[in-house]
């Protein structure tokens, strides 16, 4: 063999050896890196997919956030199965609107993974900071134990109309807090406090406090968007009149009189004469311009009273227990608040409201 293919041969073997050593340190370093990464990464889990959408708009994106109940499944009546209590066990934080909404989760709510951010978990919106609208106090109870929260900058299928039984009874305490976006801060507020607890990394807390920041910015212009779609509903008509008790804090929030049907007939079934005149005249004292039906078809409840009183029922149906088969948080609180709106008498600016509803997609993808 040559001088020269000898020279060239013992090149190309250097080179290989060369090449491969820096594959095999490459592939260490990715791996060292991608162990770190896959180190600083969580594992929570939200139990109602409001709650999963919330977390899932403040949580880092490297950590995997997983939703525990289908939209199309009723937080009512969830029975926790073996797979479901298998993650709720393994993630490193559980959140949930807590036991009001969830009557399954009062297990769980005890143990110290899990975080509840629902009404037992903030102090309920005074709306002092809305000067236009009249000053309706809460009845619900409130809880003062979060004072420390310093963070600042359920699904959409209906129920059947059961003939003697209503799943809507929560004892007393209304659980329908994010229907006032201000309520809606406070949740993030606990998920946010309760997210950098555990995370030792400033940039990360600092990652998930600008998080946070969008979060709250995208809730305020939904605030002042609301604000000035119910400006345009004349005033004599801003009643809403739905089935359950579930619109109270949209209502007391945005100066609205809010009727419950079954507040008068305690369930669904006691459709007495003497119950069924007492709303009729209720309804026809208020001016009442429209019933607001909850599902599709409307319950036979809502249907008798709308042809009795003869008040029409809404075109769309309003959201209550949680978010619709499509969409985020931003949407139904549009979608509800247009359809009150356009029902009422008013002007919805829906194009704007669901700009909104972009802003807080985005922190999910």
């Amino acid at each position: 063999m040559s001088i020269f293919k000898r020279i060239f041969s013992s090149y190309i073997s250097h080179k290989k050896v060369s090449i491969r050593n820096s594959l095999i340190a490459s592939a260490a370093l990715f791996s060292i890196n991608t162990n770190g990464a896959f180190a600083e990464s969580k594992n929570y889990v939200a139990v109602e997919p409001l709650t999963c959408d919330i977390v899932k708009s403040i949580a880092l994106p490297s950590d995997e956030v997983i939703c525990l109940v289908d939209r199309k499944q009723d937080v009512h009546d969830l029975k926790i199965s073996p797979k479901q209590a298998r993650l709720l066990k393994k993630a490193d934080k559980v959140f949930t609107l807590g036991t009001e909404m969830t009557p399954a989760m009062r297990n769980w709510v005890k143990r110290d993974s899990t975080v509840v951010l629902g009404v037992s978990a903030i102090d309920i919106d005074d709306h002092s900071d809305h000067d236009n609208h009249d000053d309706h106090g809460h009845s619900e109870k409130k809880q003062d134990d979060h004072d420390d929260l310093d963070d600042h900058g359920h699904s959409a299928k209906k129920h059947d109309d059961h003939d003697d039984h209503d799943h809507h009874d929560h004892g007393g305490v209304d659980p329908h807090v994010w229907h006032d976006p201000h309520n809606i801060i406070k949740m993030g507020e606990v998920v946010s406090k309760s997210l950098k607890k555990n995370v030792p990394e400033r940039k990360l807390r600092k990652a998930i406090s600008n998080r946070f920041k969008t979060f709250d910015k995208t809730l305020e212009d939904l605030d002042k968007w609301i604000v000035k779609q119910v400006s345009t509903i004349p005033s004599s008509n801003r009643v809403i009149v739905s089935k359950h008790k579930a619109m109270d804090y949209y209502g007391n929030a945005f100066g609205f009189e809010t009727i419950s049907l079954l507040d008068f007939f305690g369930h669904s079934s006691s459709l007495r004469p003497q119950n069924i005149s007492k709303v009729l005249n209720e309804l026809k004292e208020e001016n009442v311009k429209v019933i607001f039906k909850e599902q599709e078809p409307a319950s036979k409840l809502v249907n008798n009273l709308s042809k009795q009183s003869s008040i029409p029922l809404s075109s769309n149906q309003i959201f209550v227990d949680g978010l619709m088969m499509e969409g985020n948080t931003i949407n139904v609180a549009v979608h509800n608040t247009c359809t009150i709106v356009n029902e009422l008498g008013g002007s919805c600016d829906e194009t704007t409201g669901f700009d909104l509803a972009s802003n807080w997609g985005s922190l999910n993808q």
